[in-house]
């Protein structure tokens, strides 16, 4: 409850400098779609079999045609699971995670076309962005009901919680329809961290005896990857009220 109040405030903060630095030429909407994660559990799978539910609200502050200020809060769910993939490694672990994160970003977007509702601007164009993210992540590990599992030491669970930062960057189409703005967008984070997913590098538990147990995890054994961090997405759409922009008169009748 606690985390959840500061992301409420700091959303309003942000907004509220938003405004004061671009004017009042924006708009505020939300995000529905899904959320997904890319690390040991889940190395090469995207939105098929792993996406998970996602929601948000954001501002759009736009700074002119073709640049907009955008922050935006986010809420998802993240998952990943050794039992998607065959090999060694995964069925050594026999292990999954899940967790919520909540992420909150401000990103600088570029319109490839003039956006906008007036005679100069096109009501749709798409779109890139990029910029930085503050997240936290409550990972949950445990383990699966495989066989490798019950052969093993009793099985694993843990819990943790960690906030970090992202660099965010993605792509997308949005378009005009009266007073509102729809899109479609995909963005990714990529972080600076190897522990969205609560997995350890080593275990730091286990066949400390040196006990012949088959698939046991002796400790100092890998778990998870040295060299590599974690990655999550998120893929939706966009919808916005934009106030009506008085169309621009024609020259001649001035």
């Amino acid at each position: 409850m606690r985390l959840f109040v500061k992301v409420i405030t700091a959303v309003v903060a942000i907004l509220s400098v938003s405004n004061s630095l671009f004017g009042q030429s924006g708009e505020f909407g939300l995000f529905l779609g899904g959320s997904y994660y890319n690390g040991e559990f889940n190395p090469s799978k995207h939105i098929v079999s792993v996406i998970k539910p996602a929601g948000g609200i954001f501002y759009d502050a736009h700074i002119n045609a073709r640049y907009t200020f955008r922050t935006i809060a986010t809420v998802g769910e993240l998952f990943g699971s050794d039992d998607m993939f065959d090999t060694g490694l995964n069925n050594f672990r026999d292990l999954e995670f899940k967790a919520r994160v909540i992420d909150l970003s401000g990103m600088i977007m570029f319109n490839f076309i003039n956006f906008g509702n007036s005679f100069t601007e096109k009501p749709y164009t798409p779109y890139i962005f990029a910029g930085l993210s503050i997240f936290n992540v409550n990972p949950e590990i445990t383990s699966l009901n495989s066989d490798s599992a019950s052969t093993a030491f009793p099985k694993q669970t843990g819990s943790s919680n960690l906030t970090s930062i992202a660099f965010p960057f993605g792509a997308g189409f949005k378009a005009i329809f009266g007073n509102l703005t729809l899109g479609l967008e995909w963005s990714f984070r990529k972080t600076f961290t190897d522990k969205v997913d609560g997995l350890e590098n080593q275990y730091d538990t286990g066949n400390v005896n040196g006990d012949p147990i088959q698939y046991n995890q002796p400790q100092g054994f890998q778990q998870g990857m040295f060299n590599t961090n974690d990655w999550y997405s998120f893929i939706g759409f966009t919808l916005s009220y934009r106030p009506s922009k008085e169309k621009n008169a024609c020259p001649s009748m001035d």
